[in-house]
């Protein structure tokens, strides 16, 4: 219980009352303030059991028309209040609305009910602009005496839950050689190649296992290398590299390369909260990476993955730098030139044997690479590994995912294919039907990558109209 400004002035008429009476010695006076003193306790004892009974006879409510939507949605939000009883003390009902909603006009919602009135309520648009699972917090109660003296807040239970998602790109194709992935995306086995507990079986060592996993006893024993297989008994760690750089810009509004792989992440993030897998996320831009979390498995964590995808965005494009320059340093040195777009077989070979080594070179103009190679080694010792990028540089992505792979990590690789988003392809669609065998066989070529799955991420309409320049036996499922 609070008092007011009225019950101290009050208060210091009584004190007046007192210290009159004793100079001028008139009883009366101090009479009088003993009077008003017992008036005071008198209205406080009623005011505190008309609170009491006001809690009993007070209902509050609060409600959305929906409690799951998509974000800058609107929702009709519903403040409502009612007293049992009449002749109830003078309340006030105010709604608390959550930061992450806005309203478009108008005050935060207020009910104010008199000891005339035993039901009011209101009802006004709410937009959600954040991603993410929110409760709408309790409303607070304002009880006050009708004499102005004495006042009494408290809150009442929180109001409903309400999830709010990113907006959907739809219609979306995952898939492979223009056919449509059948298998849920994010998806999982139980069983798998990254570690665990228990052995599972012990075989030939293959180029591209991890050095941990050799049997030292065995292949001692064997005269020939061996490794040991697992059997998963937990759950696997689960990276999303998400590369958010210029080029991911490409695409109509609110339906580029981006918005398509960030659909992708989240269907991840959803997954790994479902399965409580460990979740963590390294974001890249053009000068680097933009945010890291190494992957745990709790709900902060799926949180944080679920806001970074939903705000992630194009940054500002960074300072042009000079490919030829590096191009030419790698041809004075005699090294290979790992920024072409293109490399022989001899240089893939000699770039494979680098990443075998652990090198830790900078590769110039290759911020994905250097990003994943700078990351905390939680992640890039994470049991799976999902690049969301496109195919604006091969060569890079090639080296990142033979980092990954060195790593013991398994890697599926998401690629929006530039010509799906090319708004002017309808013009020459025989230029762009060649374009995207070209995209598709540098898809093929990490596919054969062993551990390393390589989907296609685009608009389906797109890539329908682009296959359908093809060859009469060719279509969208049957592309070869």
């Amino acid at each position: 219980m609070r008092v007011t400004r009225r019950f101290w002035l009050t208060l210091t008429a009584i004190a007046s009352l007192v210290v009159g009476g004793g100079l001028l010695d008139a009883p009366l006076l101090v009479v009088g303030a003993a009077g008003l003193t017992g008036w005071l306790l008198t209205l406080q004892f009623a005011f505190v059991r008309g609170v009491s009974r006001l809690r009993g006879e007070l209902t509050v409510s609060q409600s959305l028309d929906r409690t799951r939507i998509q974000v800058d949605t609107e929702t009709t939000y519903t403040l409502a209040a009612s007293v049992d009883a009449a002749g109830h003390l003078p309340l006030s009902v105010k709604a608390t609305i959550p930061l992450t909603a806005r309203m478009e006009s108008g005050p935060t919602p207020e009910l104010n009910l008199d000891t005339s009135i035993q039901s009011s309520s209101v009802t006004l648009p709410l937009i959600w602009e954040t991603v993410g699972d929110y409760t709408v917090p309790g409303a607070t109660v304002t009880v006050s005496d009708g004499t102005g003296l004495f006042t009494q807040s408290f809150t009442t239970a929180p109001g409903p839950e309400v999830a709010v998602e990113a907006p959907s790109v739809d219609p979306i194709h995952v898939g492979q050689g223009g056919k449509q992935l059948l298998r849920g995306v994010g998806e999982h086995d139980a069983r798998g190649r990254t570690g665990g507990l228990s052995a599972e079986e012990i075989r030939k060592y293959v180029p591209g296992d991890a050095l941990k996993y050799v049997d030292w006893k065995a292949t001692a024993r064997l005269d020939e290398t061996h490794v040991r297989n697992y059997e998963a008994e937990g759950n696997r760690s689960v990276v999303l590299l998400l590369d958010h750089r210029q080029t991911l810009g490409d695409g109509t509004p609110g339906e580029t390369k981006l918005e398509h792989l960030k659909a992708v992440a989240a269907a991840f993030q959803q997954r790994a909260e479902t399965t409580r897998d460990p979740l963590g996320y390294v974001t890249i831009d053009d000068a680097g990476i933009t945010e890291a979390r190494v992957p745990v498995a709790r709900a902060e964590a799926y949180r944080s993955c679920q806001h970074r995808i939903n705000d992630l965005d194009i940054e500002a494009e960074a300072p042009a730098t000079a490919p030829a320059t590096a191009a030419a340093a790698g041809r004075m040195t005699g090294t290979v030139n790992p920024t072409a777009d293109t490399q022989s077989p001899m240089e893939t070979t000699l770039l494979a044997y680098r990443d075998a080594a652990g090198s830790k070179q900078h590769l110039p103009n290759q911020p994905l690479y250097n990003g994943f190679q700078a990351a905390p080694r939680e992640i890039r010792s994470a049991d799976l590994l999902v690049i969301c990028t496109d195919d604006s540089s091969p060569s890079e992505l090639r080296n990142t995912v033979g980092l990954a792979r060195r790593n013991a990590t398994e890697v599926i690789v998401f690629l929006t294919p530039s010509v799906a988003f090319d708004t002017d392809l309808v013009t020459d669609l025989d230029t762009a039907y060649e374009r995207y065998r070209t995209f598709d066989q540098f898809r093929r070529e990490l596919n054969e990558i062993d551990s390393v799955t390589a989907y296609e991420v685009g608009p389906s309409d797109q890539i329908s109209t682009i296959l359908s320049a093809g060859p009469a036996n060719t279509d969208q499922g049957e592309y070869v």
